[in-house]
């Protein structure tokens, strides 16, 4: 079943884009979506994964480090939803 989070981080987009740089190019497995945009109070991030796994692992092993390796600190989210999603429409 897929997993999608909807978050909003306290940082603004060309901090978010270089998070994503950090993280590096390569794809990531369970992957499905990643959207991001500017809000009121810093960055949407849109997520859908494969599952709840994927997402877990990804942050696990790959946006903590990249976010140690550039000095960022992780805070708490402005704002976190999480949705189970029995169906996932693919092109």
């Amino acid at each position: 079943m897929a997993y999608a989070t909807l978050t909003e981080y306290d940082v603004d987009l060309d901090t978010h884009m270089a998070m994503g740089q950090a993280v590096g190019d390569a794809p990531v497995k369970g992957l499905i979506l990643h959207l991001a945009g500017p809000s009121e109070r810093g960055v949407h991030s849109l997520d859908v994964w494969e599952s709840r796994e994927d997402s877990e692992r990804f942050w696990t092993e790959l946006m903590v480090p990249a976010l140690q390796h550039m000095g960022v600190q992780g805070g708490p989210p402005l704002s976190y939803q999480e949705f189970e999603m029995p169906y996932v429409l693919r092109g």
